[in-house]
């Protein structure tokens, strides 16, 4: 029975802890046998043996216990105790795996290390154009940075990303937790979006009574970015920005181009210098050498982008300017229209010396605009451009073009003796053949070396002849019959894998290439390892990101059947689906993860578009694209709305309504609505923003969803205040507040709480105002939600500068900026700027508020927010009125009044008319005067803004006193002092002392 016991225990445990278990019970067996043969032997018969055996038995009786219970205890750790794997990856391999699920029959070869005949001296030689290349990894993490790593963690529920955060991003560890799990995210939808845009505007304002109040939008437009003070740049001066890839150590030939080129450089005329030629003929190497070389020249950037030119989508203009311009600012929400973004373009670069390598150009029409007046390029800065086709310096003034060929034979072979050293040995003549049947291009003899090299029983003579072969058999190029060689040379398994990575349009990481392949991230890598052995894979020696050349590419989708194609782009859109949800739960981490968030998204936009564009083009056909384009922008609520333009937003949103409304799925119907009416509050246009907030309500109130009619319904009503409509905004906000407190749902609560309290504020009801928002401020700080403390902080702010207490507002508002700075609100931060300029213009401090009002005129445009920039120029142009400048407080304030009329900013344009209207009466300009506050008190009218009715009759009542009309203008200000009183506005009392003076 012992034996039977001892066997079972030492069965149950593996096998690198069975010695010690082994051994514990030995000793637990042997206490217990002696405690039982204490009690037995008497049993037996074996009394007469009491003194020779039952005494020493009876002395060992508490030593054998005691040894018994140890045993036993240790027993019971060893089970418990799990040994800490040899890499921080490991558990998490194990514990996944049976998560994938192997499709894909290739073989044992992955679960060997790829064969490689390279060595140390030739490894750099072997990358392909721009440091992509030839390499073979130690380990699927070597090379890695941070933010690749955190492309790793593509599919891990929102739920459990703080402790993962922790553990692998701030130990700096590599991500291998993949899995194909879809639609996980849809728990971070419309996250209480609605009561930023409540916050964007308070009521409208005279010079001399009061001033433009600005406040911020809540969490739907929040663009990131690092704390700063209050002058500071978006860039340090001592900072580089280095994104060229790494240069290659050695490369064949060329060295004449590239004195060339220097020395072309050294022309002052020359503010562009080309290589134009064939696919694979080492353009870009020789490029990035040269970039390399003259880097010093330019210490603020050199910035690589690569256009994509050879693609069916090359990137557009807009496009490469959006990537300057966010490597300057990485939390910039860019302007939609192309003129803006030119001006942008041309400001961050303007007084920078900076290189712009541009890899791969479609042809001089995509560089042009970079150069010309529109975008014009700033001295000081460099182009390196690259293309295929023929750049003519007509379209590019400036240009030094140098045309690349192949390389001379005598080089071509050394490149291949370099690569190859074995192909001298068999016979001379072999590299002049082999580097002729290749065309001596680079690319070509590249894989013809790699090709050999994995396969050493292959003679130099067996793959000339197959290279014949294929170029007999019709292929027209050397690069296409030497790849048709290398992938006849690859395993079946292995083709497949590769030609799958064709549905790849940009950069990815060894995790994207396992969701593809739907296998584990190790078997994953080792099939990397050996298709890079083969040059059929480039790798990035800095970021660790793979890529396929775009030969290379072309010539594997070409061999891709339909159903691997729609297997393929189906499981890329997945995964690119869940690298955006993982982005959104970095940002809404806040602090340093909130920038990662962002950094994540930049590295794969190309990649999660791609994914995005074939859901939208498939949802008609294919169910699983259907999904996807449902779910696609409730991955990334809040990051897509820093980096999407509201326009690019709508067409994402109304293809996920197509799907739900395919699927038949009301509830998620709604809430690309909610979506859509967001992103035209964005774009003020009310009207739509309106349509679509009721149609959501409908379907809210159809489904019984009381949450989602709350959202709707504050949607609504924010909608409403944007438009001038505050009674019907305030009836919105009071119905979502008891939907909010019937829910106990604090979240719903707080953003009615704030978008009631600044309704009721621009109503002129300031006291109420307060002690809904000091709900608002204690409910977020309960939360911890900081950007609700902040929007309550702000919203604070201006009631209490609407009373009169400026200093009280000036604590407030400096709180909120220092939240917004925290988190990386800019557009929040820009606003609590513009607010206290405001605050410190009342104070008569001009030049501090002039100081913050500049501040956040910059910020607004930086973030392409056109609603703040208009607000920024009426705070300025306030400043400059009381400073003493009327013409340029003029200037400022018809520009505010051009731009709020634009974009449909009511509340703003009827402010400018206002202050407009002081400014002209104080240059004696006073029929023009008149003329602006009748129509500034029209629009506060039609929008029920008691102040801002107040406000324009009070200096309409000065402009009739200055007509010498008494009688009008005293009538004028007694109905300005009746709607004061209503609002228990401060400047009451002034229009009380004016009474009082006139009717003496």
């Amino acid at each position: 029975m012992s034996g039977v016991l001892f066997f079972l225990i030492a069965s149950r445990v593996p096998s690198m802890k069975r010695r010690t278990t082994i051994l514990l019970a030995m000793v637990m067996l042997i206490a217990a046998l002696l405690m039982a043969a204490r009690w037995l032997l008497p049993i037996m018969g074996f009394a007469g043996v009491e003194e020779e055996w039952l005494r020493p038995l009876s002395q060992l009786m508490p030593i054998a216990a005691m040894t018994c219970v140890i045993s036993v205890v240790m027993l019971v750790i060893t089970f418990r105790w799990k040994p800490k794997p040899a890499y921080p990856q490991a558990k998490r391999l194990v514990e996944e795996a049976e998560a994938w699920s192997d499709d894909f029959m290739i073989g044992d070869e992955l679960q060997q290390p790829a064969f490689t005949a390279f060595n140390n001296d030739f490894t750099d030689v072997q990358e392909q154009e721009g440091a992509w290349g030839f390499q073979q990894p130690a380990s699927i993490s070597v090379g890695t940075p941070a933010i690749a790593r955190v492309a790793e963690n593509a599919t891990i529920p929102a739920s459990r990303y703080s402790s993962l955060v922790q553990t692998e991003i701030q130990q700096d560890l590599t991500r291998q937790d993949l899995t194909m799990r879809e639609n996980e995210n849809n728990s971070l939808i419309h996250q209480g979006n609605e009561q930023n845009r409540a916050q964007d505007r308070g009521p409208a304002s005279s010079i001399r009574l009061n001033f433009t109040e600005t406040s911020d939008k809540l969490p739907c437009n929040l663009p990131a970015g690092p704390p700063s003070g209050l002058n500071a740049s978006p860039i340090s001066s001592a900072t580089t920005i280095e994104q060229l890839p790494p240069a290659l150590p050695e490369f064949a030939g060329r060295g004449f181009e590239l004195a060339e080129l220097v020395a072309a450089h050294a022309n002052p005329e020359h503010r562009i210098l080309s290589l134009q030629g064939m696919g694979g003929v080492g353009k870009t190497t020789l490029a990035l050498k040269l970039g390399h070389q003259l880097a010093p020249h330019y210490p603020d950037a050199r910035i690589f982008v690569d256009l994509k030119g050879a693609s069916s989508q090359p990137l557009s203009v807009s496009e490469i300017q959006a990537h300057i311009i966010r490597a300057y600012l990485p939390a910039a929400r860019l302007p939609e229209s192309e003129a803006e973004l030119a001006k942008l373009y041309t400001s961050v670069l303007n007084g920078k010396r900076t290189m712009l390598l541009l890899d791969n150009a479609v042809n001089g029409a995509q560089i042009a605009p970079l150069v010309s007046p529109a975008g014009s390029l700033p001295s000081g800065c460099l182009i390196i451009v690259t293309s295929r086709q023929h750049l003519s310096s007509e379209t590019l003034p400036g240009m030094f073009a140098r045309r690349l060929d192949t390389l001379p034979p005598s080089e071509a072979q050394e490149l291949l003796r370099r690569l190859l050293p074995r192909i001298g040995e068999e016979s001379s003549g072999d590299a002049g053949r082999i580097s002729g049947l290749c065309g001596h291009l680079p690319l070509a003899l590249r894989l013809a070396a790699s090709a050999l090299t994995q396969n050493p029983n292959l003679t130099i003579d067996e793959y000339a002849q197959r290279l014949m072969r294929f170029q007999q058999d019709g292929a027209q190029r050397p690069v296409a019959a030497v790849l048709r060689v290398s992938y006849e040379m690859l395993s079946p398994g292995l083709r497949k894998l590769w030609r799958m990575l064709s549905v790849f349009p940009d950069t990815f990481e060894v995790n994207a290439a396992a969701a593809i392949w739907k296998i584990h991230p190790a078997r994953a890598a080792n099939a990397l390892d050996r298709l890079m052995a083969y040059s059929l894979v480039e790798r990035n020696r800095v970021s660790g990101r793979f890529r396929l050349h775009d030969l290379k590419a072309m010539f594997a989708e070409s061999q891709l059947t339909d159903s691997e194609r729609a297997m393929a782009r189906h499981r890329h859109a997945a995964h690119y689906q869940s690298v955006l949800h993982e982005a959104d739960a970095l940002y809404e981490q806040g602090g340093q993860f909130l920038k990662q968030g962002l950094d994540l998204v930049d590295l794969e936009w190309q990649n999660i578009q791609a994914g995005q564009v074939w859901a939208a083009t498939h949802l008609d056909t294919d169910r699983l694209a259907c999904e996807l384009c449902n779910s696609f922008p409730d991955a990334g609520r809040y990051v897509l709305d820093l980096r999407q333009h509201p326009r690019e937003r709508i067409r994402w949103s109304e293809a996920a309504l197509a799907a739900s409304r395919k699927m038949q799925r009301r509830r998620a119907a709604g809430k690309h609505l909610i979506a859509l009416g967001d992103s035209y509050a964005d774009l003020s246009e009310v009207h739509h923003a309106i349509d679509c907030f009721e149609q959501a309500l409908e379907i809210a109130r159809e489904m019984q969803d009381r949450r989602g009619e709350a959202d709707a319904l504050i949607g609504q009503g924010t909608a409403y205040y944007l438009g001038g409509g505050l009674n019907r905004a305030k009836e919105f906000h009071q119905a979502a507040l008891e939907i909010a407190c019937e829910l106990a749902d604090q979240r719903i609560e707080a953003n009615a709480l704030g978008a009631l309290g600044l309704t009721l504020s621009a109503l002129g009801d300031a006291r109420p105002a307060i002690e809904l928002l000091e709900k608002q401020l204690t409910l977020a700080r309960g939360m911890g939600d900081r950007r609700n403390e902040s929007n309550a902080l702000g919203g604070l702010g201006l009631a209490q500068q609407a009373l009169g207490d400026a200093r009280r507002a000036i604590e407030l508002l400096n709180g909120q900026l220092h939240i917004t700075r925290e988190i990386g609100d800019r557009r929040g931060e820009a606003n609590a700027l513009g607010n206290l300029g405001n605050a410190f213009s009342s104070l008569r401090d001009y030049s501090q508020a002039i100081s913050y009002h500049e501040q956040s005129l910059t910020i607004a445009r930086e973030i392409g927010d056109r609603r703040s920039e208009a607000t920024a120029l009426g705070g300025l142009g306030i400043a400059h009125y009381l400073n003493g400048n009327l013409a340029r407080a003029i200037e400022l304030l018809e520009r505010q009044r051009t731009l709020a009329n634009e974009i449909g900013d009511r509340r703003g344009e009827a402010s400018a008319l206002t202050n407009l209207g002081e400014a002209y009466l104080s240059t004696n300009e006073t029929a023009r005067a008149i003329e602006l506050l009748r129509q500034a008190f029209s629009i506060t009218s039609q929008m029920e803004d008691i102040a801002g009715q107040a406000m324009a009759l009070f200096n309409l009542s000065l402009s009739f006193d200055k007509l010498g009309d008494r009688r009008q203008a005293i009538e004028q200000a007694q109905t300005a002092l009746e709607l004061f009183a209503i609002a228990e506005h401060p400047s009451a009392d002034i229009v009380r002392q004016q009474l009082a003076e006139w009717q003496k």
